[in-house]
């Protein structure tokens, strides 16, 4: 995918510490890296909120066969490590 140019504004001092810290990389890669680091954990809390809003929909019956299924994967697992 082609890249794209944008324009940013950040205070001086957060930019003299990112040339500081950058060792050897260019603006553009330090800004392209926190940006996808960015995204990534933007990706990661929504699927933590989907599972968890998955497991407060449960009803009771739901919740005791999901404590079951975890019993018995955690006992399989158990006994491949020995």
């Amino acid at each position: 995918m082609p890249k794209a140019r944008v324009s940013v504004t950040v205070e001086g001092a957060l930019l003299q510490q990112v040339d500081q810290m950058a060792r050897g990389a260019s603006r553009s890669e330090v800004v392209s890296d926190a940006l996808g680091g960015w995204l990534l954990n933007q990706r990661r809390e929504r699927l933590e909120e989907e599972v968890e809003l998955y497991y407060r929909s449960l009803g009771p019956a739901e919740r005791e066969e999901d404590a079951a299924w975890a019993e018995f994967s955690g006992q399989t697992l158990g006994e491949s490590w020995r």
